[in-house]
């Protein structure tokens, strides 16, 4: 078929027709990349890239382990103590003792209070006070609002303001009556080289009996909690005569009253619940024995000389009254010089000027000097009186001493003695039976109360699993990456080489 019939546009017959189609030559492309020769050579290397896979895997479980093992903080276990006793009035808002006192919260790491705690404990490591004070950390809890006052007051010192910096030092805080005391582990010095760890439950037992023994102390401080001193065993009929032992029956019950007067209110005011008394009630019973028993009894020996050596209770009393008519010139003396300073002192002067005239008039001042004297005048005045009186009793019981007793008088005598002392040892035993009880009830036995230590380390894999389980999986992603980057390699490998084939057979063609 000539060139003519085919430029006429006649149909050209199908079996002479050939249609020819490129798509694309990739051999010329080099920018193609080839997956399926990709994943045929990651399927070449899937042996050595599944240990990597595995290797991969173990380093991201175990660089979590030991980045814990490094940086993990030591256990800290915290308790909070609340303050049982109530504030004085006015004191409220401030942690303040018992007695009205600030209160010293630095008594909780002082060596008595650690010393106390580990008497008797049998640790798993040892440990010295110097350690455990370094480990204990004592804080105040402020009010809601002297809180919220502090952090607006913080926020408003970032401004750089002189005044509020001012007022910020200004500010009274207010705190509850209450301190949270915490204890970490890992003991030692700061340029200690190896620390000491202690099991989570020790560190327990150790904050529980610091806070104990801090308890302990407020009591000793403030109750006083030393029972009464039983004077009255002392007292032996046999070895003392009669006036001796009335003597010492009476210092014995003026004892007991001061004890129980000594002892702060709360504590008078506490009620038995099995006499239904408290030491008011015990108080007035002593002063009744004082002067109805002994009183009596006294008047009855020496209106009559009933005792057995006349003439030793004789030397006692001729001896009393030398010490106190000594004592009575002393005090003459002291009287004799006040009155010579007070006639010779001179107020101090001053000149007041009258502000609705130009007049002025010179007025006379005393001082804290000149008042001094005068109450140490009426207090020289008040011992004369007494000495006289007691020079006066003692004098009039050894003039009676002549009288003539028989010894049944005398043993009726012993016998009322004997009588009083039984009654006086059981009132004293009643009075220390009453104490032993309030020592006891849950009213007296706590200044503070402490919530048990709160704090407890997570296990070496809880504390850590989460880390685990992304380094797990991190571990997986870098092993897939470079066992895709393995597969790639070969294939740009090819690519660098083909042009160099290409550029090599095109040379051989030409030649």
């Amino acid at each position: 078929m000539d060139n003519n019939e085919r430029s006429a546009g006649g149909p050209l017959p199908a079996k002479d027709s050939q249609i020819q189609l490129v798509v694309s030559r990739p051999e010329d492309d080099e920018t193609t990349i080839d997956l399926g020769r990709v994943f045929h050579n990651m399927k070449l290397k899937l042996r050595i890239f599944a240990w990597v896979m595995v290797l991969c895997l173990v380093l991201g479980v175990c660089a979590p382990l030991l980045m814990y093992q490094f940086t993990k903080k030591p256990l800290t276990v915290t308790s909070v103590v609340t303050l049982r006793y109530d504030v004085p009035s006015g004191m409220k808002g401030l942690l303040v003792a018992p007695d009205g006192s600030a209160l010293d919260l630095s008594t909780v790491t002082s060596s008595p209070v650690l010393q106390k705690a580990l008497e008797g404990l049998a640790l798993s490591k040892p440990l010295t006070i110097e350690n455990l004070r370094n480990n204990l950390t004592v804080t105040r809890v402020l009010t809601e609002d002297s809180s919220r006052t502090k952090e607006a007051l913080a926020g408003l010192a970032d401004l750089k303001n002189v005044q509020v910096y001012n007022r910020l030092e200004e500010t009274e805080l207010q705190y509850q009556n209450r301190f949270i005391v915490s204890l970490s582990n890992h003991f030692g010095d700061e340029d200690a080289r190896v620390k000491i760890d202690l099991k989570d439950e020790e560190l327990g037992i150790i904050l529980n009996r610091i806070l104990d023994a801090y308890n302990d102390t407020l009591i000793k401080q403030y109750a006083d909690v030393s029972l009464p001193e039983n004077r009255v065993a002392a007292i032996d009929l046999e070895v003392l005569d009669i006036p001796e032992a009335l003597d010492s029956l009476d210092a014995a019950l003026d004892d007991l009253y001061k004890y129980c007067g000594d002892r702060p209110e709360q504590v008078r005011a506490y009620r038995s619940w099995s006499t239904g008394l408290n030491l008011d009630d015990w108080m007035r019973s002593i002063r009744t024995v004082q002067s109805v028993n002994l009183g009596y009894l006294d008047a009855n020996v020496y209106a009559n000389g009933l005792m057995r050596d006349k003439d030793s209770v004789a030397l006692t009393f001729r001896y009393r009254i030398r010490t106190l008519q000594s004592e009575l010139d002393k005090v003459y003396e002291t009287i004799e010089s006040n009155k010579k300073l007070l006639t010779e002192y001179k107020n101090d002067s001053v000149l007041v000027n009258m502000q609705e005239s130009d007049s002025a008039r010179e007025a006379r001042i005393t001082t804290d000097y000149f008042n001094r004297l005068v109450l140490q005048q009426q207090a020289a005045y008040a011992d004369t009186a007494d000495l006289k009186i007691q020079i006066a009793e003692t004098q009039n019981k050894l003039d009676r001493l002549e009288t003539v007793v028989t010894s049944s008088e005398i043993a009726g005598a012993e016998a009322e003695l004997a009588n009083a002392i039984t009654g006086t040892r059981n009132l004293f035993e009643a009075v220390r039976a009453h104490m032993t009880e309030l020592f006891g009830s849950p009213l007296f036995s706590t200044y503070s109360e402490h919530s048990a230590p709160q704090g407890k380390s997570v296990s070496f894999l809880q504390a850590n699993m989460k880390m685990m389980i992304i380094g797990a999986v991190a571990g997986l992603v870098i092993a897939c990456g470079l066992w895709f980057l393995a597969g790639m390699a070969p294939e740009f490998a090819h690519r660098e080489k083909d042009p160099k084939e290409k550029a090599s057979g095109k040379e051989a063609a030409k030649a």
